[in-house]
């Protein structure tokens, strides 16, 4: 499979405002040079018609006062800096952006959500999210991450956001929260439950990453698992390389189908880089990989894309 044949592909999670503010705090995301992590250049490279765009909190901004406000200051960042990307609140432009009739979009993540103690939720969906994780990977008012020793579930005060986020329609990003609170949120939450970014702790014994009893929980419920390529994500040695990243694709959909498997890399977000996918002109490497290991063209363009289309077309519908 050539550029030309690349079916449009879904990136459920880019750190596209962190890599900003780390690297070109003062630059427009269309007027960024062409070394730079995530650039329009590299997206169209990789036929990129769909983002998921992290609007990440740092552990330190957390409690009272300080969450909130560092959320405001990223909504407003992100209004001052990204150029060129359609934030996608309906099914119809999300469905123009797949398909090429409308420019590329983003859909908004907002990961960690301690700031929605604060932040009404309510006013975070009229700002065009629809996807939250909890966590990142410390502790926060809401839930113990996958970094926090001996970690415990939700908080009262977690229980009660799950259920309104549920009432209005969120998705949840089970991403990064610890496992005694993703298992709790399992038993809480009726609504869209997905990971935007992980890795198999199988291929890589860390927190950080999905068991099988997760990974099973969350396609059983009709979600989508997407693969980061972060090399400490991939490999127990910290060093990975696209044949890496290919393998723990092929061993999901060899053990659980092709139909909740995607991609979710995580550019932008991570130190290091995943040799021969180091950003998003690596996509059509990766689709020669599928292709060459017996892949149906169809297959191909649910992972690519199709599975993250068909489960965001679902929820801005609702």
């Amino acid at each position: 499979m050539d550029k030309q044949t690349l079916p449009p592909v879904v990136d459920a999670h880019v750190d596209l405002l962190y890599d900003l503010l780390r690297h070109h705090p003062q630059t427009h995301f269309a007027d960024l040079p062409a070394d730079s992590w995530v650039t329009p250049a590299k997206l169209r490279a990789g036929g990129v018609r769909v983002i998921v765009s992290a609007f990440y909190c740092e552990d330190a901004y957390n409690g009272p006062g300080k969450a909130a406000d560092h959320l405001r200051f990223l909504l407003d960042y992100a209004v001052r800096n990204i150029r060129g990307l359609q934030t996608l609140e309906t099914a119809a432009e999300l469905e123009a952006a797949f398909h090429g009739s409308g420019p590329p979009g983003t859909l908004r993540l907002l990961e960690n959500a301690d700031a929605l103690l604060e932040y009404p939720p309510e006013e975070l969906r009229l700002e065009g999210f629809r996807l939250v994780g909890l966590t990142h990977a410390g502790r926060n008012r809401i839930g113990d991450g996958n970094d926090v020793p001996r970690p415990g579930g939700l908080t009262p005060e977690g229980r009660n956001l799950v259920r309104k986020l549920e009432r209005l329609g969120f998705a949840i990003d089970a991403a990064h929260l610890a496992k005694p609170g993703f298992m709790e949120l399992a038993d809480l939450f009726g609504g869209t439950l997905l990971s935007t970014h992980t890795g198999i702790r199988s291929f890589c014994d860390t927190p950080r990453n999905l068991d099988g009893e997760q990974v099973r929980i969350i396609l059983e419920r009709g979600g989508v698992i997407g693969l980061a390529a972060f090399p400490g994500m991939l490999s127990r040695t910290g060093k990975a390389d696209i044949s890496d990243y290919f393998r723990q694709i092929d061993w999901l959909v060899q053990t659980y189908g092709p139909e909740g498997i995607a991609v979710g890399t995580d550019f932008g977000g991570f130190d290091g880089a995943c040799e021969g996918f180091e950003d998003h002109s690596g996509v059509p490497r990766l689709a020669g990989m599928l292709s060459d290991a017996g892949y149906p063209d169809q297959e191909i363009g649910g992972i690519l894309g199709g599975n993250w289309f068909r489960l965001f077309s679902r929820l801005l519908a609702e």
